[in-house]
């Protein structure tokens, strides 16, 4: 019985350790260990991350036309599948190019994903482990959706071209839906590498 009872907490734990390596939209920050605990405070209170105030992000929320493009979509579907998509692909585009203050703009990165961690390729970072950065991540070139999280450095390999760095990155934390949405990008990655592999 006991064994039954544990097997869908095993079976969760081995799909956030199924792991693939890829090249993605990706942008990292330090943030300083106050920051993180006030972060982490309001995580363990409301299950989500606090919201980012800066100009430009403020005006796009004034622009928002989710409400209007829900209503289209009883009578024009096609027309409000064009525009939604659209809509956010400019939103994507604008997160790439106008970062918010003090973040750098989402760069093309080698990566290795888990649902557990990520580790990526940079030069000359500066960071030590123990760090914790802020991650913004894209699953794809025109990926729809940014994961944004946190997560602490647990190693750092020197790869000893051109001054380039292997960091190596436990989550810490990232929400729920969006360690789905990792999982089922590996999966579906994998799928496409097996695919590749044997000639389909």
């Amino acid at each position: 019985m006991a064994q039954q009872t544990n097997q869908p907490a095993q079976q969760k734990q081995q799909r956030e350790f199924v792991r693939v390596d890829d090249h993605l939209p990706l942008a990292w920050r330090k943030i300083d260990e106050e920051r993180f605990r006030a972060v982490m405070a309001y995580f363990e209170q409301h299950r989500t991350f606090p919201h980012k105030s800066d100009d430009i992000h403020q005006a796009i929320a004034a622009l928002d036309i989710t409400e209007a493009l829900k209503k289209l979509e009883q009578s024009e579907p096609l027309l409000a599948r064009v525009l939604i998509r659209l809509d956010q692909k400019l939103n994507l585009l604008l997160r790439l190019f106008h970062p918010s203050e003090g973040e750098r703009p989402m760069t093309l990165t080698p990566v290795n994903l888990s649902g557990g961690g990520i580790s990526f390729e940079d030069k000359e970072t500066g960071l030590v482990v123990g760090d914790v950065v802020e991650l913004r991540l894209s699953l794809s070139v025109d990926t729809l959706t940014i994961i944004e999280c946190f997560a602490r450095v647990m190693k750092i390999f020197d790869l000893g071209d051109g001054g380039m760095t292997r960091i190596a990155c436990r989550f810490e934390p990232i929400l729920d839906p969006d360690r789905e949405r990792l999982i089922q990008h590996i999966f579906l990655r994998q799928s496409e590498l097996l695919r590749a592999k044997s000639g389909y």
